[in-house]
């Protein structure tokens, strides 16, 4: 049997853990994306999906890509919506093309990353790409759709410009202004300013140290790659729509000490919105799912 000691030394390793993000899993399913984007059970609605691409969907130059004598293509719809539904066909040069995979395609921000690592899907049909935005620190992982495209770039130490965008799984106002800290080195250094400020008081006089997170901004890794939990302040709202859902496009700015800001536009669902109404100046909490590819470069007239 373990002694108290073990278990709660395991207890803070497990939680030191999860705050570096060490525990996640690749999780390669698109079910949860799908969900929130058609508010239906995505098994009984992806051949209606497929079949709606198939039929109305464009295609672009710079979705397009041979390996060998194999040609793809990725056809996506509605063709005027930043956020759409797409499939990816493949089949032998001048034969008949065969739909192999669909994936929300979500149009994204730029933003120069520095390639740190790749996971391909099982599937061979996409990968989870992870940049690093900070030297040394944990990179940042999303789903790149376009991977069988992108794959022969994504070069561990070669920086690209991806188009970056989330879509929320959960989302509402933040709820806390102020965040309570009672121990660490900003508390100790407060602690001490405060004693030397009251003399005669002890260190059990010292209150909780209130610091004010209204306005911070937040990405901390969610429970599989690819998935964060965030806080931002929304600088633009955008209405857009999938089909019959209707979805609204949150622009935000995350800034770093020692690089430029990330942008990202977050897509969130009437389904997930709920009776929120997102409005810029407003602060939100947001679990979300992190897509991106190497940006399109196109000649010729976009569909």
């Amino acid at each position: 049997a373990e002694n108290n000691d073990s278990a709660e030394a395991r207890a803070h390793k497990e939680a030191q853990a999860a705050a570096e993000g060490k525990n996640r899993m690749h999780y390669e399913g698109l079910g949860d994306a799908w969900a929130v984007l058609t508010g239906q059970n995505p098994a009984a609605i992806m051949d209606q999906i497929v079949s709606t691409v198939l039929h109305e969907g464009g295609t672009r130059p710079s979705w397009q890509w041979k390996r060998g004598s194999t040609d793809h293509i990725l056809m996506a719809w509605p063709q005027d919506q930043p956020l759409r539904a797409s499939v990816l066909v493949t089949g032998e040069e001048g034969e008949k093309l065969t739909p192999v995979s669909a994936a929300p395609l979500l149009d994204g921000l730029p933003n120069d990353l520095m390639v740190d690592g790749v996971h391909p899907w099982e599937n061979g049909m996409g990968a989870n790409v992870a940049v690093s935005m900070i030297e040394g620190k944990n990179p940042m992982w999303f789903f790149d759709p376009l991977y069988g495209r992108d794959r022969t770039d994504l070069t561990p130490g070669v920086t690209h410009t991806f188009l970056i965008a989330g879509l929320a799984f959960a989302i509402r106002k933040a709820l806390l202004d102020q965040m309570t800290i009672t121990q660490g080195p900003q508390y100790e250094a407060y602690a001490e300013q405060w004693l030397e400020a009251n003399p005669g008081k002890g260190r059990l006089d010292v209150p909780p140290l209130q610091v004010d997170v209204s306005d911070r901004h937040m990405i901390m890794p969610g429970r599989n790659f690819c998935e964060y939990q965030m806080r931002a302040v929304i600088e633009e709202v955008q209405d857009c729509q999938l089909e019959k859902m209707p979805v609204k496009a949150l622009y935000l700015t995350f800034p770093f000490e020692n690089r430029q800001p990330m942008r990202l536009v977050i897509y969130a669902s009437k389904m997930v919105l709920g009776d929120l109404e997102p409005e810029a100046g407003q602060a939100i909490d947001a679990y979300i799912w992190l897509q991106g590819r190497i940006i399109d470069i196109d000649e010729g007239p976009q569909q």
